[in-house]
């Protein structure tokens, strides 16, 4: 059997152990060496309760957006939407939300790998920023090319069809 030699010193003879004693042994100290440590029942009962977790919030505090766009003569209309329940300035608000909802909230922007068609769609350009579901939102959409027209037609009404602008011109 394998025995371990400690340093302690008995009568000029060294002691040997085996590794199942020298570990009981060595608990046995760490255990005694906490139970030395002095813990005042009255710190204890005055320690704070762990908090609780909050609770998410309803998907209604999360749902506002505001879309400006431009129709390409520089001329603006800047827009709100809020979602469930539905309002804001932006025309036809339900129908936008309803959109939103079928697509996730706002498309993100065009995969860099994806092939376009190098069809003009118009220079119409517009910006939605906010927040949907309680995710940040700051995207921006064009007509430069066939993705970003087929990009733009999918959020239909949220973004206008081309040539259809409604709200004031804001400068």
């Amino acid at each position: 059997m394998f025995r371990l030699r400690d340093r302690a010193h008995t009568k000029g003879h060294a002691r040997t152990r085996s590794p199942r004693a020298l570990g009981r042994s060595l608990s046995a100290t760490v255990v005694l060496a906490l139970a030395a440590v002095p813990v005042p029942a009255s710190a204890a009962a005055r320690m704070p309760l762990p908090l609780p977790l909050p609770l998410p919030l309803p998907e209604a505090a999360g749902d506002q957006l505001t879309i400006t766009y431009d129709d390409g003569s520089g001329a603006t209309v800047t827009n709100t939407l809020s979602c469930h329940p539905a309002g804001g300035s932006l025309p036809n608000a339900q129908a936008a939300c309803d959109r939103l909802d079928a697509l996730d909230g706002p498309l993100g922007p065009v995969p860099h790998d994806q092939m376009c068609t190098e069809l003009y769609g118009g220079p119409q350009s517009a910006r939605i920023t906010g927040t949907w579901h309680g995710r940040h939102v700051e995207d921006t959409y064009n007509r430069n090319d066939g993705c970003q027209a087929a990009r733009w037609q999918r959020m239909e009404p949220v973004l206008p069809a081309p040539g259809r602008v409604s709200g004031a011109p804001v400068h």
